[in-house]
C-alpha cells in the first residue's frame, strides 16, 4: 500500500512538542468525547501517538499504550509515559499487537497521512480486531478544503526559541498535499543549522469515511472541535466518534 512513511517524523521528533504546543486541550477533549459516551474505557490504544503528548493525559485517566511507525518520535514519548507503558513501533495500517483495548483513539490528523483509501479501510479493520465489543473509536481528519486552504497559502513561519519553522504546501497529483517543512536550528557558533523534511497528506470525502466505517461500527458521528455535530462544509478539521457493536455480530 501507498502509505506516508511516518518515520519522517523522526527528524522533527525533538522539535515537534515546541511546534505544536501544549496538548492539554486536545487531551481534554477526546477523555470528554470518550466519558460522554462510554464510561467504562479502562484500556486505551493511542494510534500515530508521536511524542505522546495526548497519551500522556490520557495516562492520567486510562490504562495507555501507543503506537507510532517513527522510533524518533517514541523515544519522545517513553519519556513522558509511566513506566511500563507499552509503545509499538508498528504502521497504523497493518498493525497486529495481540491485545484488545476499550477505545482507540488517533488524533493530530494522524490518517491523513495514508495516501490511499484503501489503507484507510486497512486501518479501520486494524482498530475493529483490537476493540473490545462496544469499544470506542475516536479521530479526526484534516479535510479536503482545509488542505487546499493551506496550499493556497504562500508560506507559513513560525518561531519558537530561537530556531524557525518554515512550511510550504503544495498540492501534487492525486491531490496528494506535500508539506516541504525547514527548521532552522541555531547553534553555539550563532549559525543555523537547516534540517528539511517533506510529509505527504491526503483527506477524502466525509460520506466516503462514513461508509468506509458502517460495515463495522455503529453510532457513528462526526463532530467538531466543539463537540457538536458537524460536516463538510467549510469545516478544517472534523472529529469521527463510532463504536464496535456490543456483540459480535458488526453491522452489514
Amino acid at each position: 500500500m501507498a502509505v506516508q512513511a511516518m518515520e519522517d517524523y523522526d527528524l522533527l521528533a525533538p522539535y515537534y512538542d515546541a511546534v505544536t504546543g501544549d496538548s492539554a486541550t486536545e487531551g481534554s477533549f477526546v477523555r470528554d468525547v470518550i466519558e460522554q459516551r462510554h464510561s467504562g474505557v479502562a484500556t486505551l490504544l493511542d494510534v500515530a501517538c508521536g511524542t505522546g503528548g495526548i497519551t500522556a493525559l490520557l495516562a492520567e485517566k486510562y490504562e495507555v499504550s501507543g503506537l507510532d511507525i517513527s522510533p524518533g518520535m517514541l523515544a519522545v514519548a517513553r519519556e513522558k509515559l509511566p513506566g511500563g507503558t507499552p509503545l509499538y513501533l508498528a504502521d497504523m495500517a497493518g498493525f497486529r499487537l495481540g491485545v484488545k483495548f476499550d477505545a482507540v483513539v488517533c488524533a493530530y490528523q494522524g490518517v491523513n497521512h495514508l495516501l490511499i483509501f484503501p489503507a484507510w479501510r486497512s486501518f479501520f479493520d486494524c482498530v475493529y480486531e483490537h476493540l473490545t465489543y462496544g469499544g470506542l473509536f475516536v479521530f479526526d481528519i484534516a479535510t479536503v478544503s482545509h488542505l487546499m486552504m493551506m496550499a493556497s497559502i504562500p508560506k507559513i513561519v513560525q518561531q519558537f526559541g530561537d530556531n524557525y519553522l518554515l512550511i510550504r504546501v503544495r498540492m501534487a497529483a492525486e491531490m496528494v498535499f506535500k508539506w516541504h517543512i525547514e527548521v532552522f536550528e541555531l547553534q553555539a557558533d550563532g549559525k543555523y543549522r537547516l534540517l528539511t523534511e517533506t510529509i505527504a497528506t491526503k483527506s477524502f470525502p466525509v460520506d466516503s469515511i462514513r461508509e468506509a466505517l458502517r460495515p463495522q461500527f455503529i453510532n457513528i458521528e462526526t463532530i467538531g472541535g466543539d463537540g457538536k455535530p458537524a460536516d463538510e462544509d467549510g469545516a478544517d478539521r472534523i472529529w469521527f466518534v463510532c463504536a464496535k457493536p456490543a456483540t459480535n455480530r458488526a453491522r452489514r
